[in-house]
């Protein structure tokens, strides 16, 4: 009986760093990353993951004809500037928008005329440092609202 209990407090305290040191990504992007303003619809496809430097890491969405998105990336200040990229998800593979080219800016709101499969392409960059160790959560938040045209808001006054 005495030895069985060595045995579960042994086996107990040999798993505990394993246990201690994990990270729980699955509601990073609520609580750290910036919303868009109460006009924006908070979207489902939004994600979390677990990144280390230099990982790159896909995440599909589709785009609905006549709404309006954001899309913001968000993760730890250690990693620095995250780079995403908005691409056709097709053979050809276009890049839509590239935030390199916007000063790493961590959102963007466009509009989308028809429907099309996108890809938001997140990568996390390296810093040369060879710490295999060191991961991070990264979140991208999505957010939606229908677009309005000047012809729609004619005409609407009050509630």
């Amino acid at each position: 009986m005495k030895n069985t209990l060595y045995l579960i407090l042994y086996t107990t305290l040999l798993l505990s760093p394993f246990v201690s040191f994990s990270q729980d990504c699955t509601d990073y992007h609520q609580y750290h990353c910036m919303y868009a303003d109460y006009s924006f619809y908070y979207s489902r496809q939004s994600k979390s993951a677990l990144f280390k430097r230099g990982q790159t890491s896909e995440l599909k969405i589709v785009a609905y004809s006549g709404e309006d998105y954001y899309i913001a990336v968000c993760a730890h200040r250690k990693f620095g500037d995250i780079h995403f990229r908005i691409l056709e998800d097709n053979a050809n593979r276009n890049v839509i928008y590239d935030n390199a080219d916007d000063e790493y800016n961590e959102s963007i709101v466009f509009s989308n005329e028809i429907t099309r499969n996108l890809i938001v392409e997140v990568t996390v960059p390296d810093d040369g440092t060879k710490d295999t160790n060191d991961r991070r959560c990264v979140g991208v938040v999505i957010q939606f609202r229908k677009t309005e045209t000047v012809e729609e808001n004619r005409g609407k006054l009050g509630f």
